[in-house]
């Protein structure tokens, strides 16, 4: 990664994280920059992977609350709302948290979360249609190796619920 040498050692910024335990987007970068032009004094900087499905999930879930809070949102409503879901399909588990990206819909029992298939976050047609983002917890020593079909998990929405 050659961002993160140019933000510390040419702009004399300050990295405040270079990696995330998540998936899609471990290499997410977050950084600030000094500057007398800028309110606070400081420039934003985030720097998203690559692959442009890992992109649109980071973005949303750290680049959207980043810029409500700047822009003076509420504290309560700068993240994106979470909601439970139950799942259509079975979804396994990685070692790292998972965004498994879905589209959620209302049916008469509920919220139900589909999979837009395959999760490769090179993976361009995982994005179509999802406004949701079901978060997988990490695969545990000896626990299971997905979540059931049926099973109940939160989703952060990231468009608006099918109805």
């Amino acid at each position: 990664d050659l961002l993160k040498p140019v933000i510390e050692r040419r702009f004399n910024g300050t990295i405040h994280f270079g990696r995330v335990a998540i998936k899609p987007g471990k290499p997410t970068t977050f950084a600030s920059i000094a500057t007398k032009v800028a309110p606070h004094g400081r420039k934003y900087l985030f720097a998203l992977p690559g692959n442009p499905a890992a992109a649109i999930v980071t973005f949303h879930i750290f680049v959207v609350p980043a810029l409500r809070k700047l822009g003076a949102w509420l504290p309560n409503k700068c993240q994106l709302p979470r909601v439970q879901v139950q799942l259509e399909n079975a979804m396994p588990l990685d070692p790292r948290v998972e965004l498994h990206r879905v589209i959620v819909r209302s049916t008469p029992e509920g919220l139900l979360a589909t999979t837009t298939g395959g999760q490769r976050s090179s993976r361009v047609t995982s994005l179509c249609g999802a406004n949701g983002l079901v978060q997988l917890p990490p695969l545990a020593v000896g626990g299971p190796s997905k979540l059931e079909a049926g099973e109940f998990a939160q989703a952060i929405m990231i468009g608006e619920i099918q109805i």
